[in-house]
């Protein structure tokens, strides 16, 4: 939860959006504006490094949401964690991002960034920023490539972003991390480490996979002699060979790949330079919030990042003395939807969702109204349809939120209905909008199965296999997995197929 003081409404508090991104900043509009324009130039550099192309125009519901506020030390009182700077949550249609609009004392960013994103700070005065970088280059690569990556190379690429220098006409793009020098410099490189028999059986990650990541990542990508390996080595990985021999086939003698490795830790580290292929200033938008818009924004910002059922309750009952205050702002309803949500008061949820479907956030409004039904359907099965309809609602309003096309298939699948066409092409373009989804990627992945489509569905659920802080749902998953590759099939369809058991995070 927001302590006291970290966000005000007498902030000044601006929105900014380009084509990739949404900022509310409570710095102003210059401060707004910046972050924008430097999250559209970090898109470009990715797309320049992976060879991504530009995209068509971007849906509202897939740009990430990016809040700019208080001190390094209030993010970490956000998420939990003393020492957080910045943190990155990717959800279908509403992925969030928290960084501060100041860097706060060096003193108080001791300890490790934990379970959100695994980045260690100790004492070193890194820009938060450069958090929100690493944290972009996960969301963009399970956006626009969501297929298995080894732990080394998922967070040896976000390293290699973190540290990205963005200039007036381009970037440069390479230096090592300067909070990962220790184990970089100190630690050997053991290529038998990296490349165990098979990442999936891989229950807690002690190697250091954040420098030797980086290490691994910066020497494969930019070294002339090695050109192609990475690509190569990542796509047997995704026809399913087994780590060390798909790496033997695409590096050649592991010992002397180690060897090359343990050399360039020690010597100037490698990189690129480009020049942006649009040379102009990102367009963005900006504008002011509301007095009724910036008093809610500590609600939001809470609610958003994640809160307990008591944290839930002590935001309800702030949103309420807000909503007495301005009964009729669309901004102050929505924030107070979500809370009386999260507390579980869903008679009040219902009532303010009804209250916001004539407003801006009427495809919200749907969703919830979809998602109070389905929390009544373990009782009734007939909230089932009402959800059903709700959804559709929804997809009315916006044809391409990937909740609503979720939430469509998932009412079939919950009254043991076979669904129709509609709703198996709604699954899969929900999976285009939001593939980074886990919900979403195990939904298909059980569809795919009961279509005996093994294969493609054990592919899909390899990027949640290899997550390397995927905690106990992950493990669960790579053990039912493995299973099934030996021929016993119904302990993974039955952990992957939906339940009627109130669904919360629909």
């Amino acid at each position: 939860m927001i302590a006291p003081g970290i966000a005000h409404a007498e902030d000044d508090w601006w929105f900014a959006e380009s084509d990739h991104f949404r900022v509310y900043s409570s710095g102003g509009e210059a401060a707004a504006r910046k972050m924008a324009v430097e999250l559209e130039r970090v898109d470009q550099a990715m797309r320049l490094f992976t060879g991504v192309g530009a995209d068509q125009e971007v849906a509202q519901n897939a740009k990430p949401t990016i809040y700019q506020f208080g001190k390094t030390e209030d993010i970490g009182k956000l998420a939990g964690q003393e020492g957080v700077a910045g943190f990155f949550i990717p959800r279908a249609g509403n992925s969030v991002a928290f960084v501060p609009l100041e860097q706060g004392r060096k003193s108080e960013r001791r300890s490790s960034l934990g379970a959100r994103t695994g980045v260690d700070y100790f004492d070193f005065d890194i820009p938060p920023e450069s958090v929100l970088f690493h944290e972009y280059a996960h969301y963009f690569m399970f956006q626009h490539a969501p297929t298995a990556y080894p732990p080394w190379y998922i967070e040896g690429l976000a390293e290699l972003f973190g540290s990205l220098k963005i200039e007036e006409v381009g970037f440069s793009l390479g230096d090592p991390p300067e909070h990962r020098k220790g184990e970089i410099s100190l630690v050997d490189v053991d290529t038998d480490q990296i490349f165990r028999s098979d990442d999936r059986n891989a229950r807690q990650i002690r190697y250091p996979y954040y420098g030797h990541g980086w290490l691994l990542t910066s020497y494969l990508s930019f070294a002339p002699e090695r050109s192609g390996q990475l690509a190569k080595f990542l796509r047997s990985l995704n026809q399913g060979v087994e780590t060390r021999a798909a790496a033997r086939d695409a590096f050649g003698d592991l010992n002397v790949l180690e060897k090359e490795l343990n050399a360039y830790r020690r010597q100037r580290a490698r990189g690129m330079q480009a020049r942006f292929t649009e040379l102009e200033q990102p367009t963005v938008e900006t504008r002011e919030l509301t007095p009724a818009q910036s008093a809610q924004m500590a609600i939001q910002i809470e609610s958003k990042s994640g809160v307990t059922a008591g944290e839930a309750k002590a935001i309800a009952s702030r949103a309420q003395a807000l909503l007495a205050q301005y009964p009729n702002d669309p901004a102050v309803l929505r924030s107070a939807l979500e809370a009386e949500y999260d507390t579980g008061n869903f008679a009040a949820a219902e009532s303010l969702a009804q209250r916001l479907l004539n407003t801006e956030y009427a495809v919200d409004a749907q969703l919830y109204l979809a998602r109070v039904a389905l929390q009544y359907a373990p009782q009734d099965k007939s909230w089932v349809q009402t959800a059903r309809t709700h959804f559709v609602a929804a997809n009315r309003a916006d044809s391409e939120d990937p909740n609503a096309l979720k939430g469509f298939y998932l009412t079939y699948r919950l009254l043991d209905e076979e669904p129709p066409e509609s709703a198996l092409i709604a699954l899969e373009r929900a999976y285009e909008f939001a593939p980074f989804d886990p919900e979403i990627r195990m939904l298909l992945a059980h569809l795919l199965i009961l279509e005996n489509r093994d294969e493609t569905a054990i592919n899909l659920l390899r990027p949640v296999i290899y997550q390397p802080h995927g905690g106990k749902e992950a493990r669960e998953l790579r053990e039912l997995v493995e299973k099934f590759e030996k021929g016993e099939r119904e302990p993974l369809i039955e952990k992957l197929a939906p339940k009627l058991s109130g669904s919360k995070g629909v």
